[in-house]
């Protein structure tokens, strides 16, 4: 802890406040136990309690680091645009800031990069030159015949022939990506949820930098309270809505064998509205899934998941200084996507042969008869916040750093940016 003046110090809580593990940061809970060498045991949780009301009192103050918190939603980036910029933070940030991002990304119109698509030639050009009737993919999107709906990304050290359909990819035009990272290979589209955190050693010195660690700590730090808290947002609107739409009939007299003044509870009746139907003919919940008992969150050898099945594609990049750790969280896909990638000959002990979609989840199985799919950032953010002082910052804030560094974000990927397009 660090010495701070009584203005700039936190509320000094009252003695009688009553205090639980659930309200104090991660981050000082783990300081707490590694740094004052406060070791587990049955009495760990009350030491950690104790030892941080008596900090407070004494107007010291434990530092939560700084996190630069960037939204990219709405901002019209492809993914092989975020992928770039997020390499751009990780390795050229001059003030070697933490980051979180987060966002929605077109899976290949790219805004601010110019590149080529498959099969590799102008396809502006081409659009304006195609006859007859558009082809429009499941989004609404015009493609001419090639499905633009979706990427396929692969990790830096992804064969292609090895984890592609590469007939069915070349004959679809697919958007093939080699981004910087390690791990596995993933399909993105509109529906995938995006999240990012890099880390420097120097602000978080107990992260270590290898991939388990560093899953472990964003899974017991952020993801893990994140699902949590989400839940429990929706355990609590179900139970207000339950409790709005009870009826309760009075009955006056005697007939229905019911003394005066008796009442019958009956059960809720939801209101049919034009809206309502709209709601339930875009999404039906599967009959083998109960949305207000999910699965319990859990990080299971190198994934998330929920219960058996894996939730998102994660990967790392660990550089001299700091790391870099992205997820992509499955809200919804296409299955026919699905259908690019080959079952990988190194795969989780826990999955066996199962088939992508035996493999994967929705969200939107779990969550979409309560919630919209950027629900979960807002309780990532949360999560975020509770052990690190969020920074907004904004898109010109990080383009800012190509420019200076680089000349734009173009000269960046066309020089060192190890995010690449696979020409199959």
């Amino acid at each position: 802890s660090t010495s701070t003046s009584a203005s700039s110090a936190p509320p000094r809580p009252c003695c009688n406040q009553p205090y639980n593990m659930a309200s104090i940061p991660q981050t000082i809970r783990t300081h707490l136990t590694r740094k004052l060498r406060i070791r587990p045991s049955p009495s760990h949780n009350k030491n950690v309690i104790s030892t941080t009301r008596r900090l407070l009192s004494n107007n010291n103050a434990i530092t939560r680091p700084k996190i630069s918190w960037l939204d990219l939603r709405g901002a019209g980036l492809s993914a092989v645009e975020r992928l770039a910029m997020e390499e751009l933070l990780l390795r050229h940030d001059p003030l070697e800031r933490c980051w979180a991002i987060i966002g929605v990304h077109e899976p290949t119109e790219n805004k601010l990069l110019n590149i080529s698509l498959p099969p590799h030639d102008d396809w502006s050009a081409q659009r304006k030159r195609a006859d007859g009737d558009r082809v429009v993919d499941a989004y609404g999107h015009e493609n001419d015949g090639f499905n633009r709906s979706c990427a396929v990304i692969m990790g830096i050290g992804g064969k292609a022939e090895r984890l592609i359909d590469i007939q069915s990819a070349k004959d679809d035009g697919v958007l093939v990506l080699k981004r910087f990272s390690g791990g596995g290979t993933v399909v993105v589209d509109h529906s995938s949820l995006w999240t990012t955190f890099i880390g420097r050693n120097k602000l978080l010195p107990d992260v270590k930098p290898f991939p388990r660690d560093i899953m472990k700590w964003s899974a017991d730090v952020v993801f893990g309270p994140a699902f949590d808290s989400w839940n429990r947002e929706i355990s609590a609107s179900s139970g207000a809505r339950s409790r709005r739409g009870r009826q309760t009939l009075v009955f006056q007299g005697k007939s229905c064998g019911l003394g005066d003044g008796k009442s019958l509870t009956l059960p809720p009746v939801e209101k049919e509205t034009p809206q309502t139907n709209l709601l339930t003919a875009r999404y039906k919940r599967p009959e083998h899934v109960r949305s207000d008992d999910a699965p319990k969150f859990q990080l299971r050898e190198n994934d998330y998941v929920l219960g058996e099945r894996k939730i998102g594609g994660n990967a790392q990049s660990i550089v001299s200084g700091g790391f870099l750790h992205h997820t992509s969280f499955l809200w919804d896909w296409d299955s026919t996507n699905m259908e690019y990638l080959t079952l990988p000959a190194k795969r989780p002990d826990y999955r066996g042969d199962r088939s992508h979609d035996e493999f994967l989840v929705r969200l939107k199985d779990h969550y979409g008869e309560h919630s919209a799919k950027n629900t979960l950032f807002t309780h990532v953010k949360y999560a975020t916040g509770e052990s690190f002082e969020l920074e907004e910052m904004t898109l010109n804030d990080a383009l800012k750093i190509a420019d200076e560094k680089f000349g734009g974000l173009q000269e960046w990927f066309d020089g060192k940016c190890r995010t690449k397009v696979v020409k199959l």
